[in-house]
């Protein structure tokens, strides 16, 4: 397959049709056809299906596509890190946040970045473990400033602890719940959770670690602001980082509930591929990263990025 494919798969993955994808490369759609054509009988298999309003992948095409992307990146990182050796600081650096980071890292990480490299636009994502460690492996995303990994997720990654959150449990300030003490006596609230599903075990662990029926979140979303909004107008509870509390507590009508026993605190970590070599500008903003929380947090790092 030759590199001009990885590209004509991408755009026709992206537009939805042949003919858009045309129009995006500036070729003719009977030679899209073709190339497309050619592109199957090489691998052997179909990537793309007809569907009502154009294409769609098929089940093969869809592991062929992650492959292209990933290829699609690290040629454009390998053209980044040349150009940004020359002094041209041009480029792309995609971040993955958890909420805590977002709030007490990253902006003063981007302010030290773009200093020096003030060429580069930096696309900040919301997201959370486990679903954002598998991008930064494929190299879809430069780094991750967020919970840390554990046990098999561990894989592939490098981690550099930040620090320690302590995680709390927030009720609207009319909450029914706003006063209790015991995690036990939550048990029949209704619960929100940051992030997807696949993050439930995290929230899960607080109650089984006490022998306790552990709750289903009747909702769960990666916005902050319509979890916040939910917790503050309704009598519903959620887990949330300790280190942003005061400023919730300051611009919302929650308040966190002041348990007699703690929940676990969340190591927070910046995140990269061990596998992969960091372009100077995705060296540089974790620098940045590891200053500014050294800073924030009086905690400071000192070595490598731990395998």
């Amino acid at each position: 397959m030759k590199l001009q494919h990885v590209e004509m798969l991408l755009a026709i993955e992206q537009t939805g049709s042949i003919r858009a994808a045309s129009k995006m490369l500036g070729k003719s759609q009977p030679a899209l056809t073709k190339a497309l054509r050619q592109t199957e009988v090489d691998l052997g298999a179909a990537i793309f299906k007809r569907a009502p309003s154009g294409v769609a992948v098929t089940e093969e095409g869809a592991r062929v596509l992650r492959r292209a992307a990933i290829i699609h990146a690290e040629l454009r990182k390998m053209r980044e890190e040349v150009e940004q050796q020359r002094g041209q600081g041009c480029g792309r650096l995609n971040v993955i946040v958890s909420p805590m980071a977002a709030g007490r890292i990253v902006s003063g990480a981007i302010r030290r970045f773009r200093r020096r490299f003030p060429g580069v636009e930096v696309q900040i994502t919301g997201g959370h473990e486990p679903m954002a460690f598998g991008p930064v492996r494929d190299g879809l995303v430069d780094l991750v400033i967020g919970p840390e990994p554990r046990g098999t997720d561990m894989a592939g990654l490098s981690v550099a602890h930040l620090v320690d959150t302590p995680v709390v449990i927030i009720a609207g300030e009319t909450s029914r719940w706003v006063n209790e003490t015991r995690l036990a006596d939550l048990l029949e609230a209704d619960w929100l959770m940051i992030g997807t599903r696949e993050r439930l075990p995290y929230l899960q662990r607080h109650f089984i670690s006490r022998g306790l029926v552990p709750p289903d979140p009747m909702v769960t979303s990666d916005s902050i602001t319509s979890i916040l909004a939910m917790v503050e107008g309704g009598d519903v509870l959620c887990t949330f980082p300790g280190l942003m509390l005061d400023f919730v507590e300051e611009r919302w009508r929650i308040r966190g509930l002041k348990l007699e026993e703690p929940l676990y605190s969340s190591p927070i970590a910046l995140i990269t591929a061990s596998e992969r070599p960091p372009t100077p500008a995705v060296q540089y903003f974790s620098d940045c990263v590891l200053q500014v929380a050294e800073n924030e947090f009086g905690v400071g790092y000192h070595g490598k990025l731990s395998p």
